[in-house]
């Protein structure tokens, strides 16, 4: 059906070095399929979207429509990710504060009412 230049694909999982999975010819078929019908790319656009994308079909499609894709961001340094970890749950307890400050004004407005 597509020309397939080779049959099995190795791909090291960049989030885990430790997970190899293995990609057979029948697997890239199915996923050449399934970007085609959702998309209008070529059938060699699509060989080099899925080598682009390691082989995710659903990020091709996503980019196809315009929807961003999370990327996992780099740790800089250890004290770098250690500050940012301190950042985002001193943000989210401040939130909850604020949250649990307005709720206790708009209820004592209520009852004043």
């Amino acid at each position: 059906m597509y020309p397939i230049l080779f049959t099995h694909v190795l791909i090291i999982v960049p989030m885990s070095s430790t997970r190899i999975q293995e990609i057979s010819d029948d697997d890239i078929r199915n996923m050449c399929d399934i970007v085609h019908r959702q998309t209008d790319y070529t059938i060699d656009q699509i060989m080099d979207k899925l080598i682009e994308y390691d082989y995710n079909h659903i990020d091709i499609i996503k980019d196809y429509m315009g929807i961003v894709v999370a990327k996992p961001y780099k740790i800089e340094s250890i004290q770098q990710e250690i500050y940012k970890q301190l950042r985002i749950k001193l943000d989210a307890a401040t939130k909850d504060f604020n949250d649990g400050q307005y709720d206790k004004l708009k209820k004592e407005l209520e009852d004043d009412a």
